[in-house]
């Protein structure tokens, strides 16, 4: 009998594809897993873990080379490794910053030419004769 889970376990236990646990092997996000005698890839609670911190790390926004950071700040533990967690951290919130300013913007675009839309009186719509002058 086998200890430890196959990769579709641990896909179904982390709500991720099997596919998504390969590319977070290869992507060396996940550690190699153990083999059977027959080839199969066993996985363990740590695997799991990992494998969930990964899906939450994605959520809060962090990209996988932050996550890749994050892991090896976990595994080396200097005394540096808050500043440097906070470093990563800083800088993604500056990269939220500006993707929320730049939606910001968007959005005002989007509201302007819907007013635009809704006040128009003539038989062609003012923003699809910009769209096509280029405007």
């Amino acid at each position: 009998m086998k200890e430890g889970f196959t990769i579709g376990e641990l896909a179904r236990r982390c709500g991720v594809s099997r596919d998504a646990v390969r590319f977070y092997e290869r992507e060396r996000l996940l550690p190699r897993p153990r083999r059977t005698a027959s080839g199969y890839r066993i996985y363990g609670p740590e695997d799991e873990e990992r494998l969930g911190f990964i899906r939450r790390a994605q959520a809060v926004g962090l990209t996988l080379e932050d996550i890749t950071e994050l892991i090896r700040l976990h595994e080396v533990h200097g005394p540096a490794e808050c500043r440097t967690v906070a470093e990563r951290l800083r800088h993604r919130i500056e990269a939220l910053d500006r993707k929320i300013a730049e939606l910001t913007a968007f959005r005002r675009h989007l509201r302007d030419n819907l007013r635009r839309c809704e006040a128009a009186e003539a038989e062609a719509c003012p923003v699809v004769l910009d769209l096509i002058k280029g405007r």
